[in-house]
């Protein structure tokens, strides 16, 4: 039998998957009651589904090799339809501090793949040669849909990401907000590599991006093949700065990171967002 969930739910890892505690599965558990598994060739791991609210979740893997493979193998095989599904990605990132702060969650409203440029020197920008700009604009109606089931969320906040939002010079709360994603298989942190990521949006016509991560240029590919781009969501939670602060030592400020409180504010909003999905 084929299943057709009417909501399809891609976390990255697990906590066995990574080197500390959080997991952006184990936030989902919690809420829904996953009472059948499916394996599915291509994936690492096994479709869970939830049978009394018709939810699927795969966790992707990280990476963008690994998001497509997900994806990719999720869409042609016979085990699970994806026609009439919403797909959403949520899970952690880090953030630029001028679009927002620890605990703060995006939803993603255009995504760069920042692996695919031309760096000369110390610039970095789009390769003009190619045909194909890599910048994908996501769905504006669920886009806003989204935001809207958003409004009233409650997130968390915790004394570790308060602590570490002195040395920003910050004092503000998290909030829900929309933004330009940025995806590489780099994992960066410092000004010097965060200024070359701004170049590359810049020449891309964008002024500020908000989140950095890792799998959601391979995800967008995968969907955009298959012709499910538009049923697509992406939900990305602050978890770490993407460079220190004013003065600071970038080796220092990569090791501050609020890795469980952004998973928890991730599915927090991604929660809110799937209950209005299948109201």
């Amino acid at each position: 039998m084929t299943l057709a969930p009417a909501v399809v739910i891609l976390p990255a890892f697990t906590d066995a998957e990574y080197t500390g505690e959080a997991s952006e599965v184990a936030p989902w558990h919690e809420r829904y009651d996953f009472d059948q598994q499916v394996d599915i060739a291509g994936c690492n791991h096994e479709l869970q589904y939830a049978s009394d609210h018709d939810i699927a979740l795969v966790p992707t893997g990280i990476g963008k090799s690994a998001a497509a493979t997900t994806v990719a193998a999720l869409a042609a095989g016979d085990e699970v339809t994806l026609d009439d599904a919403t797909i959403l990605t949520v899970g952690i990132a880090g953030c630029n501090p001028a679009a927002g702060t620890l605990g703060s969650v995006f939803v993603t409203d255009r995504v760069v793949d920042g692996d695919i440029k031309l760096r000369i020197g110390e610039t970095t920008r789009r390769m003009q040669w190619l045909v194909d700009e890599y910048v994908w604009e996501l769905n504006t109606e669920l886009v806003d849909r989204a935001v809207g089931a958003s409004q009233n969320v409650s997130l968390a906040d915790s004394e570790r990401a308060q602590a570490i939002r002195t040395d920003y010079d910050d004092s503000r709360s998290p909030t829900v907000d929309t933004g330009v994603t940025v995806c590489g298989d780099e994992v960066y942190h410092g000004t010097t590599a965060a200024t070359q990521v701004g170049q590359l949006c810049a020449s891309y016509g964008i002024t500020e991006f908000a989140t950095t991560e890792m799998e959601d240029a391979g995800t967008v590919t995968a969907l955009e093949r298959f012709g499910l781009l538009d049923q697509y969501i992406s939900v990305r939670a602050a978890s770490n700065f993407d460079r220190e602060p004013a003065g600071g030592d970038p080796t220092e400020s990569i090791e501050r990171d609020v890795f469980e409180l952004g998973a928890e504010n991730a599915v927090r909003v991604g929660h809110a967002i799937v209950q209005e999905l299948l109201a």
